[in-house]
Order: structure tokens, then sequence, then C-alpha cells
């Protein structure tokens, strides 16, 4: 299998504490204290909805899974006496429009836990190095 690399550029706005992150051609803001823009918790619980969404999407024949439509919910808890920066907690809701079983439902909801990158780098640790430090301008 050849080795694949994805990348993202990340860079400040014209407004304080805001950042936008740049992937091809999609642009999301991000922000430490704004309501109008996603805070940095929440667009991991953004990633691992879109990603589980996403194998659901491109594997449910494969699987022989049908349905008219789903949704996620996702909630991420940070407990106040946590040492962590990070979420203490995710949970995630998956509902259905569907005639399968619920059983088949857990089944194809485990497949794609199982299948979807995002789970993979938060449930196993994955080495994150930095590679360079610059000064600009």
């Amino acid at each position: 299998m050849a080795m694949e690399t994805f990348k993202v550029k990340v860079t400040g706005t014209e407004r304080p504490n805001e950042y936008q992150a740049a992937v091809r051609d999609f642009k999301v803001n991000f922000a430490t204290n704004s309501p109008a823009t996603v805070g940095s918790h929440e667009a991991i619980l953004e990633a691992l909805g879109a990603c589980e969404a996403i194998v659901m999407a491109s594997f449910n024949k494969q699987e022989n899974f049908t349905y008219r439509n789903f949704y996620y919910t996702l909630e991420g808890r940070k407990d106040d006496d946590s040492q962590r920066l990070g979420l203490d907690r995710i949970g995630v809701a998956v509902h259905f429009n569907t005639d399968e079983s619920k059983q088949k439902c857990n089944e194809f909801m485990a497949f794609a836990e199982n299948t979807c990158p995002v789970m993979d780098n938060l449930t196993n640790t994955v080495p994150v190095k930095r590679t360079g430090v610059a000064v600009v301008g």
C-alpha cells in the first residue's frame, strides 16, 4: 500500500484568537471564545461524527445495511477537576431512519466505529512530532 500524506494549513485571521483551517478548497474558522466559530473540543466531535457518517454512507451497501437517513449526536464532557487539556469523555449516538433491527443497527455502528480513521486516532496513541518551527516576517 502506498503512503498517503494529508495536509491542513491553519492561519490567523484579522480577529484576535481566531484561526482558519484550510483543507483543499474547504475552510473552517476556529476561535477560543467566539460563539460564531468552532472551538477545539467541538472540532474533535465534528471530525469524529463526519468520519463515521462518511464510513456509513460508503459501506452500507457492502454491509447489507439499508437506511433512509441518519444523524449523529456527539457530546464531549470535560470534568471540573480534570487535569487534561482535552475532553474526558465522548458520547456518540446514531439515530437511524430504517427498517433494520436494533441489533443490525448496533452491528453496523460497531463496523463504522472500527472502520473510522478518526476513531482510530482518538482511541489509539498516535505519535505527534513537531517537524519544524519557522520565524517569518
